[in-house]
């Protein structure tokens, strides 16, 4: 092909037919011009292409994980609120100053222990390692990353600095030496009954209360914590549908 253009210049130029030499070497130029601009924007388109698979690719992995830690979170909810259902209903025996029902046992049992955040950080990792710029929209990329380097953590720091301090520390020494703890029969899930070894004098046994009482506004502010994290995970979760929507 180059030679054929080649030779059709130095015909012109033998014919000494210049105008026309230079109307054709203008148009040789622009169409050199143009297959230039064609295999830029082929390139540009390529990259994009590959890009938004990449993007896909980040984001559905992501999508996937936060599946899990909504799993994980909501089962912390749950637990919580079963142990502020026992706090609550153990004080009241103890108010009422009624005789001891054996019904009580579930909720004795049920005043121990406490949850911890089991987070798949797996695909934002990975994304943090290739560059979080991968994600063009700036909106998403910045709710993904405030999610796991600000709320995850936030929920985290609390479970470990002060939900689990008072639990190991106080409550679980305070009530264990106050109580006879048994298995609850056919149980699969580890569930525990207990019984106060003393239900009269725990009446009057201002230590156990205050741990209790501790422990019953802990639990409150785990929920909030744990549903507030629910929250911003569903949102994150939201947009990146509605960006994978756009991409594919």
């Amino acid at each position: 092909m180059i030679k054929f253009f080649r030779h059709i210049r130095q015909r012109l130029l033998i014919e000494n037919r210049f105008s026309k030499y230079l109307l054709y070497a203008i148009g040789e130029i622009i169409l050199v011009v143009i297959g230039i601009l064609i295999a830029l924007q082929f390139n540009n388109w390529n990259n994009e292409r590959q890009t938004k698979s990449v993007q896909i690719r980040y984001l559905n992995e992501i999508a996937n994980n936060l599946k899990t830690d909504l799993d994980d979170v909501r089962f912390n909810i749950g637990f919580n609120e079963k142990r502020l259902k026992a706090c609550r209903m153990v004080i009241k025996s103890i108010d009422e100053n009624a005789t001891y029902s054996d019904s009580l046992d579930i909720y004795y049992g049920s005043l121990l222990y406490t949850t911890r955040s089991v987070v798949n950080y797996s695909a934002y990792e990975t994304l943090k390692a290739k560059g979080l710029e991968i994600i063009t929209n700036d909106s998403l990329r910045k709710t993904i990353t405030k999610l796991y380097s600000f709320y995850y953590q936030n929920v985290i720091d609390f479970e470990i600095q002060d939900d689990h301090a008072l639990q190991y520390q106080i409550v679980m020494p305070t009530v264990l030496s106050r109580i006879e703890v048994r298995k609850k029969e056919g149980s699969v899930t580890g569930e525990q009954l207990a019984k106060p070894t003393n239900f009269e004098e725990l009446k009057n046994d201002v230590e156990f209360k205050n741990a209790i009482v501790m422990n019953e506004d802990l639990r409150v502010y785990m929920i909030d914590n744990y549903k507030g994290l629910e929250k911003n995970i569903l949102e994150c979760s939201k947009l990146i549908n509605e960006e994978l929507n756009k991409l594919e």
